[in-house]
């Protein structure tokens, strides 16, 4: 059970899905209120004078957006939780940085459970401890650009062990082990340009 009752913003353009999130959100004994957000224009102005304890949000109304960068653009307090509302499996791969995750196709018990993990765990969330350092944010880059190992180590002054182990824990932080879904995640993350990567293809 959540250990007081909770506030939740719901971010959706789509009338049936927000007001069916909403409808079940409101029901959950622990939720005081839950208030829609559907204009997208002053969502960030909602946001600050609800100050709720939790934004559920489409990723894709910011344009497929991480975590961070919803963070960023909406001016979020640290203390405010982000739970990525999505659609399809794609989406919760490259949605893990988030807080939480509720598919649209959740059972209201699935809902109140994910809910009660995310609002009720200690401030520092445990997909903080799993982001990349700025180290591997370029190592990452080089990857995807389709760098060799030893490439990678002549071209950041390393050597080729060096490397190796900042790819196995970029792998094992992020959970991605193809080149291709930690390519999807660069752009997603706005690391890389698509157009760095083209001639991967060529």
């Amino acid at each position: 059970m959540l250990n007081t009752k909770k506030i939740l913003a719901v971010a959706e353009t789509s009338y049936i899905i927000r007001k069916g999130l909403v409808y079940v959100l409101s029901q959950l004994p622990d939720v005081a209120k839950v208030v829609e957000l559907k204009e997208m224009e002053d969502i960030a102005y909602q946001i600050n004078l609800l100050t709720p304890d939790a934004v559920i949000i489409n990723p894709m109304l910011l344009g497929h957006a991480s975590r961070t960068d919803v963070r960023q653009r909406l001016n979020l307090d640290k203390k405010i939780s982000v739970i990525a509302l999505v659609y399809n499996l794609i989406d919760e791969h490259f949605y893990r940085s988030y807080d939480a995750i509720i598919k649209i196709n959740d059972s209201e018990s699935k809902i109140e459970e994910t809910l009660q993990k995310c609002l009720n765990k200690d401030q520092a969330p445990q997909s903080d401890q799993e982001e990349l350092s700025d180290r591997e944010k370029e190592i990452l880059i080089s990857v995807v650009k389709g760098m060799s190992n030893k490439e990678i180590a002549d071209h950041h002054n390393i050597s080729i062990h060096t490397a190796i182990t900042h790819r196995r824990n970029i792998t094992r932080k992020l959970r991605i082990h193809s080149i291709s879904g930690l390519t999807i995640y660069a752009i997603i993350n706005k690391l890389v340009d698509i157009s760095d990567i083209k001639y991967q293809d060529q």
